[in-house]
């Protein structure tokens, strides 16, 4: 169970939820600068977040289908060093070779959190559609907050 208390958690649920935008806004410069300065502890509970939010939302998406296309798309808002890791792992998914966690699995950490972050924007585009992708993370961020988890003042 995650510690909302725990000041790491609430600046990457923001971050994370800084990145999805990123990714669904296909602002690669945001994307870029979601990760920059962070050290090893805060990209794992960066990744950490990531994980539940993506395992909620597939949840509560009733497992949607990511598409290939969709996923080679925003892949490419990835920086240059990310975007060959991130689209190796997506195409071993589809192929049915392995299942997301084991494709991740021997991906350096900025690879796993662009690669989760990546396939959680992809599922709210395919069940959501580009609108409603961005007012359900516009609800999220809201949530956090109504949560009493204001937006660090940190972040940018």
């Amino acid at each position: 169970m995650t510690r909302t208390d725990d000041p790491r958690f609430v600046e990457a649920m923001w971050r994370a939820a800084d990145l999805t935008r990123a990714y669904l806004a296909q602002d690669s410069a945001h994307v870029a600068a979601c990760l920059t300065g962070l050290d090893t502890d805060q990209q794992e509970h960066f990744l950490m977040w990531l994980v539940l939010e993506h395992d909620a939302l597939f949840g509560d998406l009733g497992e949607p289908t990511m598409g290939v296309r969709r996923l080679n798309e925003l892949a490419a808002l990835a920086p240059p060093e990310t975007e060959l890791a991130t689209t190796t792992a997506f195409r071993r998914i589809a192929a049915e070779e392995v299942g997301l966690t084991r494709a991740v699995e021997d991906l350096e950490l900025r690879d796993r959190v662009h690669t989760i972050a990546i396939c959680t924007a992809v599922m709210l585009l395919e069940a959501l559609g580009p609108i409603h992708a961005l007012k359900h993370l516009d609800n999220e961020t809201a949530e956090y907050e109504r949560k009493g988890y204001p937006r660090p003042p940190t972040l940018p």
